[in-house]
């Protein structure tokens, strides 16, 4: 019988958001948005050569797990409460495998 034996690997993908640009007059000021810059982190050039190099090495992805960061949204509109909370990813671990040559 052969026994299969792994090593494993994780890589954390951090995730980016769009910052939109307030002008108002003279001032400017930048505001998160809770929209994710998903152009940026499919086209990024080092992303994509560190899992190119994994791949190369063996490597196979097989969980991707999200990292998220609770959200809260506390206001008064018009003498009313409202409150939400959501979560937002901060990014992703990406857990790889492979295997083990062994005799």
């Amino acid at each position: 019988m052969i026994l299969q034996t792994f090593e494993y690997d994780t890589e954390f993908s951090p995730l980016e958001y769009i910052v939109r640009t307030k002008k108002l007059l003279m001032f400017k000021s930048e505001e998160p948005t809770a929209e994710p810059d998903t152009q940026g982190f499919m086209q990024g050039p080092e992303r994509k050569q560190r899992l190119a190099q994994l791949g190369r090495e063996g490597w196979d992805l097989f969980i991707v797990q999200p990292v998220v960061r609770g959200g809260i949204k506390v206001g008064n509109h018009n003498a009313q409460g409202w409150a939400y909370g959501i979560a937002l990813p901060t990014g992703y671990l990406l857990f790889f495998k492979r295997q083990i040559h062994s005799v």
